[in-house]
């Protein structure tokens, strides 16, 4: 009877662990409210060409075990228009009531990376905007950025010519300084030059962001720059390829 009876059980246990599994299985795995991330990301990134927001959901209200977020033609929070942003977020659990609100509040987060590209051409726009002649021209040759135009300088339209480069060193800010700087066709004195350094720096930052991101590498090519929290900077969604440098 006792041979007969654990027979008996392993017979009701086997089809019971399988029913209990299919209806586990059954279940439909949580989804990402992605129309709250959507909402949420757009205060945030508060305009943009093409924005796609990819989600996996975790466990509970407000985890997600990744956030991938692409875009292109964006306004950031501060700083330069963004031509193309990558964002991704690892292990990453949302306030759930904030994000119902439209807001990023983040509790908790494992990983994250970000890389941002700002082509030349947008530069020259974004510095154009104000100038009296808008004749700025920008152009890159080995690491470095070479310009020329009339600006306003202490108030009075003056002709600069300057020579130039990024630099990142793990802050949440980007700077430019400049090696050679010229008013007129004179070079400008070192304290006049870290003047207007202090008036533009840090080039790019995130004060107002609800997400910061170290960034650790810069790359400045003929066409744009790169800024990245990876120290090789390759960008999936940039093109990537050469390792970016923090300074020439």
């Amino acid at each position: 009877m006792a041979g007969g009876g654990l027979r008996l059980h392993r017979r009701l246990l086997v089809p019971g662990a399988a029913a209990l599994l299919l209806a586990a299985l059954a279940v439909p795995p949580a989804r990402a409210d992605e129309g709250a991330l959507r909402r949420a990301f757009g205060a945030f990134i508060r305009a943009a060409d093409e924005l796609r927001i990819e989600a996996v959901p975790d466990l509970y209200d407000g985890g997600y075990a990744r956030v991938s977020v692409i875009g292109r033609g964006v306004r950031l929070g501060g700083g330069l228009p963004i031509d193309e942003v990558s964002i991704r977020l690892v292990g990453v659990s949302l306030a759930p009531r904030a994000l119902q609100r439209g807001r990023l509040r983040v509790r908790d987060l494992r990983d994250s990376a970000m890389h941002l590209r700002v082509l030349l051409r947008s530069l020259e726009a974004h510095f154009n905007q104000g100038t009296p002649s808008g004749d700025i021209r920008l152009w890159s040759t080995d690491g470095y950025l070479y310009g020329t135009g009339t600006v306003l300088f202490r108030g009075r339209p003056t002709h600069l010519r300057m020579k130039g480069f990024f630099a990142a060193s793990g802050t949440t800010e980007v700077y430019f300084y400049f090696e050679s700087l010229h008013a007129n066709g004179l070079p400008l004195p070192t304290v006049v030059v870290r003047e207007l350094e202090r008036s533009l720096n840090p080039i790019v930052h995130q004060r107002d962001w609800p997400i910061t991101f170290k960034i650790r590498s810069v790359r400045l090519d003929a066409r744009s720059l790169t800024a990245s929290t990876e120290g090789d900077g390759v960008c999936p969604s940039c093109g990537g390829g050469e390792a970016p440098a923090l300074a020439p």
